[in-house]
């Protein structure tokens, strides 16, 4: 693309009030190509990972220390026993809709990177259920993603809202129907998955499949717990409870949580009855699990750095941008969700892409008759939703990688998901626009 596509840039400055910087929206012009040479990717692979040294490393920590307490056997005698609890009566049938929603209401105010290390968690709990990894998986990413993809409280959110002269968190009501409307199409496409896997598990896209994460659970096999197990529960239980108050409250990010999860690994494996010595060979083997995963992240940094070397991405932008013009005012405003969607596959970055597209569309929403409010709405779920299935989406890439999902059968479930969370953004921005909000 860095031959074929003319190069272009914007001008930028720097905001007085908020010390960004911005981009003129007025300002395009086209620049000199500056083609990047095929002998150039491995140095820039190398640069990218070295960008994401801060993902990378977390993800080979909650890795390595997941293996120890993994290797307790704490996780399979407590699952264990919550399957037969849940087996009872008609149970079974809340437990994906109740844990989604918990993890809904953490996103309201929290990215789903923050959520990595609740991944293999995840996992244990819907195998111990019957189901398989994706709906552990689901669980937790795509319930922390459908209410960070809404907004109503993200910081993100905020920087588009400044940035287009709106209120901060104005018209936060509108944006948490939008979050539960999408909290309740996933659940229910979720739930259907989950029990098409429980009538016949063959009908599951991870049967048969090497290398995911999982361990048997039987119902009827009688657990003894130890005094040790409930002591490693009770450590593991503290450190997730410190890392979601961290991410909340501190605003922790990856190198935190990478902190948290190796103390969390030392204690658990001491408390285990676990010497140093094995302790470090199960780290190891752990990470070395999560390695081909952990640089998938860096490798498809590499995409967005390419880009930007290439002098395109302001291009792209431009002209997507520009095609809003030309379409008829009752579609206005699902194409400019359709076109954010397209701005996340180049800039992955909720905060980088609002710095780059919000100056550019805001003043495009005037042009052709759209409130700047439903451009926000739109924007933030264009950003949101598509890192569910952008294979260079870190956080999906950290959720995949721990748990040994390959990624082409997470898209045999996510894309029809997608698609209705798609119509679900695209419905909503409609009435946003026709509302006012």
């Amino acid at each position: 693309m860095t031959y074929i596509v003319p190069g272009g840039s914007y001008e930028r400055y720097e905001d007085e009030a908020t010390g960004r910087t911005l981009v003129d929206a007025n300002s395009y012009s086209q620049t000199e190509n500056t083609p990047v040479s095929l002998l150039q990717i491995p140095y820039l692979i190398a640069v990218s990972c070295s960008e994401q040294a801060d993902i990378i490393f977390s993800v080979l920590f909650v890795a390595g220390a997941l293996e120890i307490i993994l290797e307790t056997n704490m996780f399979h005698v407590f699952c264990t026993r919550l399957a037969q609890v849940c087996s009872k009566g008609r149970r079974e049938r809340y437990f994906i809709p109740i844990m989604m929603f918990v993890f809904a209401v953490l996103g309201l105010t929290q990215s789903t990177d923050r959520f990595i290390a609740f991944a293999p968690v995840g996992v244990m709990l819907a195998v111990s259920m019957g189901y398989d990894a994706i709906v552990g998986i689901a669980i937790v990413l795509c319930g922390v993603g459908v209410s960070y993809s809404a907004g109503p409280l993200s910081s993100v959110t905020a920087l588009a809202q400044s940035i287009a002269g709106l209120p901060l968190y104005s018209d936060v009501i509108f944006r948490m129907i939008i979050a539960f409307g999408l909290y309740v199409g996933t659940a229910i496409y979720t739930c259907r998955y989950a029990a098409r896997i429980k009538k016949s598990p063959s009908s599951g896209y991870l049967y048969q499949v090497e290398g995911v994460m999982s361990f048997d659970v039987d119902v009827n096999e009688k657990v003894e717990i130890t005094l040790r197990q409930v002591l490693v529960l009770i450590a593991f239980v503290i450190s997730i409870v410190v890392l979601t108050v961290g991410c909340i409250t501190q605003g922790w990010g990856f190198m935190e949580i990478g902190t948290v999860f190796l103390w969390s690994g030392f204690i658990c494996g001491l408390l285990g009855g676990f010497g140093p010595s094995k302790m470090c060979k199960i780290f190891i083997r752990g990470v070395g699990k999560c390695a081909g995963a952990a640089l998938v992240v860096g490798l498809g940094a590499t995409v967005s750095t390419i880009l930007t070397q290439g002098g395109i991405i302001d291009t792209i932008v431009h002209a997507l941008a520009g095609v809003i013009n030309y379409i008829p005012s009752i579609l206005k405003a699902p194409i400019m969700y359709i076109v954010n969607t397209l701005i996340n596959l180049l800039i992955p970055s909720g905060s980088g892409q609002a710095t780059v597209v919000m100056p550019i569309l805001a003043p495009v929403s005037d042009l052709v008759g759209m409130s700047r409010q439903t451009t926000v709405t739109a924007f933030k779920l264009g950003e949101g939703l598509s890192n569910y299935i952008l294979p260079h989406a870190s956080a999906l890439m950290g959720f995949l990688g721990l748990t040994g999902v390959p990624y082409d059968r997470w898209m045999k479930y996510m894309w029809k998901l997608f698609l209705l969370q798609s119509v679900i953004a695209m419905v909503f921005c409609m009435i946003g626009e026709f509302i006012g909000c």
